[in-house]
């Protein structure tokens, strides 16, 4: 049966881990690939925590996809492409 003390232990050599592999890592890349690295990295921590929907994941990488029938444009500070992708996604999410 776990107690708090190891179930800290745990989590503490996990951050290590975590970032001695960032720091190992980054010494080999160039600066402009750094960035990607920390992104990809990040994810795949907040995918192990389910902390990502799966479907704003999706949305992310392809954006949107179907056929939607989308509402006129009310605002003049969005041009119509940016019109279409936000209604499109807020109707994906209700």
């Amino acid at each position: 049966m776990p107690n708090a003390d190891s179930e800290k232990r745990v989590t503490n050599i996990i951050d290590f881990f975590t970032l001695a592999l960032y720091r190992n890592v980054c010494r080999s890349l160039f600066e402009a690939h750094k960035l990607l690295f920390s992104f990809m990295l990040c994810t795949k921590i907040l995918f192990g925590a389910n902390a990502i929907d799966i479907g704003e994941w999706r949305f992310f990488l392809a954006g949107p996809s179907g056929q939607i029938e989308e509402k006129p444009n009310p605002t003049d500070w969005l041009d119509d492409i940016e019109w279409k992708q936000t209604y499109e996604q807020l109707y994906t999410m209700g």
